[in-house]
């Protein structure tokens, strides 16, 4: 891959800001550079479009921490970009501090997106970013020379906006670290994420939560930003031609590669071409809109799906947080979870554990179906309507009850959709941890595989009491030449006799005789995956991100060597050797992770950041 060193040469874009309509009160970049009367920061609900242009809002000093080197490679750059102070001005803001200088090196004016949501069941209203600014998107840098997506770069804790609701426009630096590492992991480990770029810490930038807090800017980046809740906000406006732009700008700029269109959707249909068979009996020819509809639906089911098998948890999932492109995103309390626990949230705020595990899968497919309200007329049309000039000027009486009808249809189906994306997925992933081949799941039906060996790994697990994420690591070094209850009784992590400690053995022998029998099977095929390159070696555990903030901020950044070791370890899950020399002590304190103790497992977090 060729490489080039300067982000700020790259060439760089704003596809979202080409082709969705700016607040009309600053309609163009000139009205924004003016700022008058404070108008671009100033809260207020937008009349029409979907953005405002704003700056980052210059802080008194800026003080750059770290950046990701998978990140920076990602990005075409070569690590040692971060030691660029152009570099750390641009990712920091402080590099907009001067306009004259960002305008003439052919950056794009930065920009705040609007949207809506449906927090905890509850329409929320207008949200939007009320910290985030958004810079510039630069190419994916692919050695192909195809036509590709693009990555969009942003900053957290930038400033204040029109949509901060009277907020200050800052993040915290405890919140930013959490955030910062997280992204990274997520990806190493194969769940389709926003992505993480750098910290910044704002030495002399306070903001008030429960107590006075040190703040700091994240630069994230990702394929787009465009949310659920982008859509609910054009639905709450009443904004029809809003909501058929925005779909067109999804179908266009994010789910066409190289010429092909929904490629997950046909990829699904392809394996199961039943579950649209319902929609061609009754002759429909599903529209783009249809397939965009359903290219969200899945992505977002096999993103649940493999959160769910790892036990990554973000506690708040409301349609504001859930990305159109089903990207894991916006992590506020998130936790990996260390006991196999249904009912565990790591939002200490949940009270109805609206978002705990066992709720997850039923949460995301709730937020997908407001998706589909906001799109019921664009699903609800057919072909030939979406094709009649008056469509676009009002609904008329007589077509009504088709599109509700048709809406109702391709939602329902988008159900059966859902549950086949997310049971696939589940069973796929899990069988990759269990080094099981994929050959032997059943495509059109892979309910069955989790019937017969997940769902009973899974119970059994919760009364077995041991470490989630170990048990994978533990079971791959399994010797089978002992007996099916000395491998049980081995596992069983409960200090307390219990009356059914005898029960819970022989449950879980029964089942590792039936995980062996599959197993050698596996053996049979080429394709059988290696346990090892799924189950991470290391997880970023709430206690030990608590540990790596104490640190830094105890030192008020002066000292990163915990962040430094926790990205070393946290982007590099599955190898130790990419963790570094130093620090070997914390690195086997940290590698203890589920052994800990009852006062480090299953923590919890606020929404305060």
């Amino acid at each position: 891959m060729t490489h080039t060193s300067k982000l700020l040469k790259l060439p760089k874009s704003q596809s979202f800001t080409k082709r969705i309509s700016p607040d009309k009160r600053v309609c163009d970049i000139e009205t924004a550079l003016k700022n008058e009367n404070g108008i671009t920061n100033t809260p207020r609900n937008l009349i029409s479009g979907g953005f405002t242009w704003v700056l980052p809002t210059p802080r008194n000093d800026y003080q750059f921490l770290i950046a990701n080197p998978r990140a920076l490679e990602d990005l075409g750059l070569d690590v040692d970009e971060q030691k660029s102070i152009i570099f750390q001005q641009i990712v920091s803001g402080e590099f907009y501090n001067d306009r004259k200088t960002f305008m003439e090196n052919g950056f794009p004016m930065p920009y705040a997106q609007a949207y809506a949501g449906w927090q905890f069941g509850q329409f929320a209203g207008q949200l939007g970013d009320g910290r985030v600014i958004g810079l510039f998107e630069i190419a994916k840098p692919l050695p192909d020379g195809k036509n590709r997506p693009v990555f969009e770069i942003q900053l957290k804790g930038a400033g204040k906006t029109p949509f901060s609701r009277f907020a200050d426009g800052k993040a915290v630096l405890a919140s930013s670290i959490r955030e910062y590492i997280i992204s990274e992991h997520l990806n190493a480990i194969g769940i389709p994420s926003t992505r993480a770029l750098s910290l910044t810490l704002l030495p002399s930038t306070l903001a008030q939560r429960h107590s006075a807090e040190r703040c700091a800017i994240v630069a994230r980046f990702a394929e787009s930003w465009v949310r659920l809740g982008t859509f609910d906000l054009y639905r709450y406006k009443g904004d029809r031609e809003g909501i058929r732009v925005l779909s067109d700008y999804v179908i266009k700029e994010l789910f066409t590669i190289d010429g092909r269109r929904f490629q997950n959707f046909e990829n699904v249909v392809q394996l199961k071409p039943g579950l649209i068979s319902s929609l061609k009996e009754e002759g429909e020819e599903l529209t783009d809109y249809d397939k965009m509809y359903y290219e969200t639906i899945i992505r977002n089911a096999e993103t649940t799906a493999m959160c769910q098998c790892y036990g990554f948890l973000n506690g708040v999932l409301n349609t504001d947080n859930t990305s159109i492109l089903g990207l894991a995103m916006d992590f506020g309390p998130f936790s990996i979870m260390d006991k196999y626990d249904p009912d565990y949230t790591p939002n200490s705020e949940d009270h109805q554990s609206r978002y705990g595990y066992r709720n997850v899968p039923t949460a995301i497919w709730w937020n997908l179906t407001r998706l589909g309200e906001d799109l019921a007329e664009l699903i609800g049309a057919d072909a030939s309507l979406l094709k009649n000039p008056e469509f676009k000027n009002g609904i008329k009486e007589e077509w009504e009850e088709d599109i509700i009808k048709r809406a109702t249809k391709i939602i329902e189906v988008g159900g059966e959709i859902y549950l086949y994306s997310f049971t696939k997925k589940y069973v796929e992933t899990f069988f990759k941890r269990l080094g099981l081949s994929l050959s032997l799941i059943d495509v059109q039906n892979p309910d069955v595989q989790n019937v017969h060996l997940i769902a009973p790994m899974l119970e059994v697990l919760q009364k077995l009491h041991t470490d989630f994420n170990l048990f994978f690591l533990k079971l791959q070094q399994v010797d089978f030449g002992k007996s099916y209850y000395e491998i049980a009784e081995s596992f069983y992590m409960n200090d307390k006799e219990r009356r059914d400690k005898e029960d819970i053995i022989e449950q879980f022998a029964q089942w590792l005789e039936k995980y062996y029998v599959l197993r050698q099977k596996s053996m049979e095929y080429a394709d059988t995956p290696n346990s090892r390159d799924y189950n991470p070696k290391f997880l970023p555990r709430n206690w030990i991100l608590n540990q790596v903030i104490e640190q830094t901020l105890g030192s008020r950044g002066q000292d990163i060597s915990y962040l430094e070791k926790l990205q070393k370890m946290s982007s590099n899950p599955f190898d130790e050797t990419k963790w570094g020399d130093e620090m070997k002590d914390i690195e086997r304190v940290w590698i203890l992770q589920g052994d800990k103790g009852e006062d480090y497992t299953m923590l919890q977090c606020s929404c305060s950041s």
